[in-house]
């Protein structure tokens, strides 16, 4: 009777220690967010566009009174864009930052499918070659079904599109 109570704790704790990601795809390839960084998932709406801003900045959205920019990571991540997309993407809407400085952003992304449970050692290291440019943006792998998810790396993502913001990517 002790051997159960103690695989059962065992249990928990193993789920206590998993992780949620938001699972979703971008330019074919399937990509894994912490659910703790995306704060919602919008239908993709109207966008004002800012003049003279980088390429990868579509434009600004409003949100409950926010002004949230929303990026296109297909520029930065060496993707193309599709010309007729088979359903309508969707905006992650995204915490960047340290907690302290915050920022909220707009992410534009194919489609959300999932949200998993990871244990984190089932989160294998990312190859330093072979994911092109988005190679920097990844922190790690996630077997699932068939294929691995790129799990990114937000902070990253932010502070390379921070110092691309001048030279106009």
């Amino acid at each position: 009777m002790v051997d159960m109570v103690t695989d059962a704790s065992i249990e928990e704790d193993d789920r206590d220690r998993a992780q949620s990601y938001v699972v979703f795809r971008l330019g074919g390839e399937g990509y894994a967010l912490e659910v703790m960084r995306v704060q919602e998932v919008l239908d993709m709406q109207a966008l004002t566009e800012v003049p003279g801003g980088p390429k990868y900045l579509l434009g600004v959205i409003n949100l409950r009174g926010h002004v949230v920019p929303v990026y296109d990571l297909r520029t930065p991540f060496g993707l193309i864009k599709e010309q007729k997309p088979t359903r309508a993407p969707c905006v992650l809407i995204v915490e960047s930052g340290a907690e302290n400085a915050a920022q909220i952003t707009g992410l534009l992304v194919d489609r959300v499918s999932d949200v998993l449970e990871i244990p984190p050692e089932e989160i294998q290291p990312s190859p330093r070659l072979g994911l092109g440019k988005a190679t920097p943006f990844v922190r790690g792998l996630i077997r699932h079904q068939d294929a691995f998810l790129l799990v990114l790396d937000v902070d990253r993502v932010f502070s390379t599109l921070g110092s691309l913001n001048g030279e106009g990517v």
